[in-house]
């Protein structure tokens, strides 16, 4: 009993961890040690988990110390460094934006116009017609306008060319819009006459077909060397041939004469032509306007050859080279109207002087007239003097059979009044 008592009261106290001051034996007492030596292991251990925690925690959150400086370092100056003289910098080229082009059109084909005697392509585009620049300056190269008359125009960029709004371009040229017998549009000019002096003698002389292949009437036909030998003889003799237009600044011309070729043959381009050229002298032609191409007649564009050549003045014969005497009000002003809209538009000038056909008028012929033109021509009579009514001009017949001495009694009068 009583060594029960001693292992009993030693599990006691071991499981309480104190004793009774008993006596234990050695097999006890190496396992307490035993015990409390894993326990303090167990407790360094866990101790020495937490620091390295902390530290590195610690580590993490402080801001890196900046490594002193060497008192050498901090207060030697450092040596100077040899260098070489500087080169100038070449100049940077800064790009300049490149201007935007300007927008593509697309142009979709109007109504073409005869512009000044050209039949010319119009487009239509931004609500408005255009025709190519370089057309518009050929077309009016007759009218000797100044090189930069389209300058400050509106222009728009298509097919690689500049084209300039129609309506600008026929006012920066003083042209007016009209519309000819076939309905087609034109853009012509209108001559002005000035105040007329009076006073002066001007023979004008009334032709009509030129050369030797007579068809008709012989008398209306001047054979070729009668129309060189007449040009010749007023070169030669101080003669000058004038427009009509010309009689604004008569002073000018010591001896002016007018040469006037009635219904538009075709031998004035075959045959007379030639020769205006040959001695550079003026002549003024009557066309019929509803006759150009037809059967002994010129051409539109034979008609437009002259009259672009400074030489030839295209003027009014009327539209049907009707009896005007017989007319009404009406029908004057249709022969009138219509004739001068086809000459318009084929030669790019208005007319301005009427020759009657056949010389019959009367005096409401007169009286329409002068709405339309400023001279009116007849067919008889001697020598125009300046101040008379220019509405009956007269004129001296030259047929074929007229002799150079003739010719001579016709131009003599020529000349400024006593």
């Amino acid at each position: 009993m009583k060594l029960y008592y001693i292992i009993v009261s030693s599990r006691t106290a071991v499981k309480e961890n104190r004793f009774s001051g008993l006596f234990l034996p050695e097999k006890h007492d190496k396992l307490i040690k035993k015990r409390e030596t894993r326990t303090s292991r167990m407790r360094i251990s866990r101790l020495l988990v937490c620091l390295c925690l902390l530290a590195l925690l610690c580590a993490c959150a402080a801001p890196e110390a900046a490594l002193p400086e060497t008192p050498a370092e901090a207060t030697a100056a450092p040596e100077p460094v040899p260098t070489e003289p500087p080169v100038p910098a070449e100049p940077v080229e800064v790009p300049v934006a490149a201007e935007e082009p300007e927008p593509e059109y697309a142009l979709l084909p109007a109504e073409p116009v005869w512009l000044l005697g050209q039949l010319t392509e119009v487009f239509s585009a931004a609500e408005a017609e255009w025709a190519a620049a370089d057309d518009v300056l050929t077309a009016a190269a007759p009218l000797q306008a100044d090189a930069d008359v389209l300058a400050g125009l509106d222009t728009i960029r298509a097919q690689d060319q500049d084209y300039v709004n129609i309506k600008d371009a026929a006012a920066a040229l003083g042209l007016e819009w009209g519309q000819a017998p076939d309905g087609s549009r034109y853009l012509a000019k209108r001559q002005t006459v000035g105040e007329i002096p009076e006073g002066w003698n001007v023979p004008v002389l009334m032709y009509h077909a030129v050369g030797d292949e007579i068809w008709g009437y012989s008398d209306l036909f001047v054979s070729a060397a009668s129309m060189e030998e007449q040009l010749q003889y007023l070169q030669e003799n101080g003669y000058e041939a004038i427009w009509f237009s010309d009689l604004a600044h008569i002073e000018d011309y010591e001896k002016p004469v007018i040469l006037t070729f009635d219904d538009g043959y075709d031998d004035n381009y075959t045959v007379l032509y030639p020769l205006l050229e040959k001695y550079q002298t003026k002549a003024t032609i009557f066309v019929i306007g509803n006759a150009m191409g037809s059967t002994h007649k010129m051409t539109q564009e034979q008609v437009y050859e002259m009259a672009a050549s400074g030489l030839v003045s295209i003027q009014s014969h009327t539209y049907t080279h009707g009896n005007l005497s017989a007319m009404d009000e009406a029908a004057l002003r249709q022969e009138m109207e219509r004739s001068n809209a086809a000459l318009a538009a084929a030669t790019g000038q208005i007319p301005y002087v009427l020759c009657y056909p056949e010389g019959k008028y009367s005096y409401l012929t007169m009286d329409v007239a002068k709405d339309y033109y400023t001279f009116a021509l007849r067919m008889d009579g001697w020598t125009y003097q300046t101040g008379t009514d220019p509405y009956q001009v007269p004129r001296s017949f030259v047929s074929r059979r007229i002799t150079l001495p003739d010719f001579l009694w016709f131009v003599n009068p020529s000349g400024k009044t006593n």
